[in-house]
């Protein structure tokens, strides 16, 4: 027997919510066409604002999640200035595209520090930090690490 989940997405064109059970490619009110980015679930619009939040909480107000902060030997390498500037950019960015954000989750994003251009991305493990979260969307089952690191080195 298969179960069949039904989920709620939003429009972002005209702002509609509606149920489907399949990724929508287009929206049943304004017909506009579009990729995931254009019709995000409310499971990705909730992890989407928890990445924001707990990107900013690292220097702005505290981390409303559970979260670390991990860096590369090559950004490490760099110094403590170069980290902290690293971090406030990521903390910061909110220069999300289709490119660097396909699915809407803000989980992935690239920035410049000091002329040097940096990655950062979220990964979601259990609150054991042993294996990957099975719902992104609760704090209780869920520990978020940001990671810091060159192109070269992903």
């Amino acid at each position: 027997m298969s179960v069949t989940t039904v989920e709620t997405f939003t429009c972002t064109g005209c702002g509609h919510r509606f149920e489907a059970t399949d990724l929508p490619t287009a929206c049943p009110k304004c017909r506009i066409h579009g990729s995931a980015r254009t019709f995000p679930s409310d499971r990705t619009l909730t992890t989407a604002r928890q990445n924001d939040s707990f990107r900013a909480g690292l220097v702005v107000g505290g981390c409303p999640f559970p979260g670390t902060v991990v860096v590369t030997s090559g950004v490490r390498d760099r110094g403590r200035d170069f980290v902290t500037n690293a971090i406030l950019a990521a903390a910061f960015d909110t220069a999300f595209s289709e490119d660097n954000d396909p699915w809407g989750s803000r989980d992935f994003g690239t920035v410049t520090v000091q002329g040097e251009k940096l990655y950062w991305k979220i990964d979601y493990y259990d609150a054991n930090r042993e294996y990957g979260s099975d719902d992104p969307t609760d704090p209780a089952k869920t520990h978020r690490v940001l990671t810091l690191l060159f192109p070269s080195e992903y």
